[in-house]
């Protein structure tokens, strides 16, 4: 299985949905539910995934909603 991360930051009011349905979703496949969870704000300003938008889930480092990979100047986070 792909490694699965999920990218948050304080304050982000949906990483609770979305780990709520990855649990459940990786329980119907009966795969253990094992993620890393990377807060985006303890990355250095260099770290390409703190480009994402929050919640954010990679697979295999890959968005699974085929988001492209940030290019910086990246946003302010909202």
């Amino acid at each position: 299985m792909k490694p699965l991360v999920i990218l948050t930051r304080g304050g982000c009011v949906n990483t609770t949905t979305m780990r709520a349905n990855l649990d459940s979703a990786l329980q119907a496949m009966k795969t253990p539910a094992r993620y890393q969870l990377v807060d985006l704000d303890t990355l250095p300003t260099s770290d390409l995934r703190v480009g994402y938008p929050t919640p954010t889930l990679l697979v295999g480092g890959i968005d699974l909603f085929d988001l492209p990979v940030p290019s910086p100047p990246f946003p302010e986070p909202t």
